[in-house]
């Protein structure tokens, strides 16, 4: 997808072709995926040619989804603001973000604690109810320096905010044992809350305050680490940096889980690995799902069908989620799609020369 005069009166001819007609395809066996950030806008700037080319896939009725690593509100939240900025429509069901795979674990946790992390104020708590988590189970870490008022060593800077959200839970005062940790966005309170992650890691059954007397055993697998009931954190987002507002790249959840795996191999002397969970690009597990979606929307969108999308274009400004996330797809056995990826140079890319990339994408391109 360029962005030359010549595209733009293409896309035009084309459009004024289609005349208003619902569908310009008889049926269509491939699927475009769009980041956000660094694609469609930057910061809250509409970036060129975006609500054009989401115009255009609309009247030739081309199944698309939008495929982030950005997260913190519900789908349809973000798919509304999303649609108010560009001045189209985008359904909430074509929104997939880091964390919309987190859906398909809440059974797991039911009648369990879990500590969800990033965000502000009340904002992951809510997203966590909103996703099927139950209420009383959810715990952030405000709540959790209200029951451990001496869990950070250095808390003077951030202590009025925490103590202004933090909520007081009678059941887990009782038993506090957290069964699993859920980082929807980029941490706030780095030190917070990587202090929290290590005292997890290295706990009794999830019992904040305790240590485990498995650690370090050489009998054990993994040396004993992991093997004492302590909870698995779940990240959605690996990203390391990301485009903003600021005129370079900002750090994003993967600079964290990048400064816990650190910590964590200092703390254990390198004798177990990082154990986590994550989703988001690059995984195949995001991609994944994001080819249920793509099939469920062309389904949508061409009932009684029996073509399936076989094609996908994943248009993205970040050569590590989502030039590697299409090739990553295309060789994991669960991906049945066929990815290609078209680089833009209006995010976190920015072409160097003589720069090699590795994997390449299929394209680079200036813009959407």
């Amino acid at each position: 997808m360029g962005a030359t005069n010549q595209d733009v009166q293409q896309r035009n001819a084309i459009a004024r072709a289609n005349n208003g007609a619902s569908s310009f395809f008889e049926d269509c066996d491939f699927s475009i995926a769009f980041d956000i950030d660094g694609v469609l806008q930057r910061g809250k700037e509409v970036l060129a040619h975006s609500k054009e080319v989401i115009e255009l896939l609309h009247s030739l009725n081309v199944p698309f989804i939008l495929l982030t690593n950005g997260g913190g509100k519900t789908e349809r939240a973000h798919a509304e603001r999303v649609s108010e900025r560009l001045g189209v429509t985008i359904e909430e069901d074509q929104f997939i973000q880091s964390h919309t795979p987190f859906k398909s674990l809440v059974a797991a946790h039911k009648g369990h604690f879990v500590l969800v992390l990033g965000g502000h104020e009340d904002q992951i708590r809510d997203l966590a109810v909103a996703y099927g988590f139950d209420h009383d189970s959810i715990l952030t870490d405000s709540d959790l320096l209200l029951h451990f008022p001496h869990l950070a060593a250095f808390a003077e800077i951030s202590e009025s905010y925490h103590a202004k959200f933090g909520r007081f839970n009678p059941k887990f005062a009782q038993d506090p044992a957290i069964h699993g940790v859920f980082v929807f966005s980029s941490p706030r309170d780095w030190y917070l809350d990587l202090q929290i992650c290590v005292d997890l890691l290295l706990s009794k059954q999830g019992r904040l305050g305790t240590r485990s007397s498995k650690n370090g055993n050489t009998s054990l697998e993994f040396n004993g680490f992991y093997k004492d009931g302590q909870p698995m954190i779940h990240f959605c987002n690996p990203d390391v940096q990301w485009a903003t507002s600021h005129p370079q790249p900002r750090l994003a959840q993967g600079a964290f889980m990048a400064a816990l795996e650190g910590i964590w191999r200092d703390v254990t002397k390198g004798q177990a690995p990082f154990n986590i969970w994550s989703c988001g690009k690059p995984t195949a597990r995001t991609y994944q799902f994001a080819e249920t979606a793509i099939q469920a929307r062309h389904r949508k969108q061409y009932p009684g069908s029996q073509t399936v999308v076989r094609r996908a274009y994943m248009i993205g400004d970040n050569p590590e989620s989502d030039v590697r996330g299409a090739y990553l797809a295309n060789q994991h056995h669960a991906c049945q799609i066929a990815w290609s990826s078209v680089l833009v140079e209006t995010g976190v890319y920015q072409p160097r020369a003589l720069e090699m990339l590795d994997p390449a994408p299929t394209a680079i391109r200036r813009n959407v």
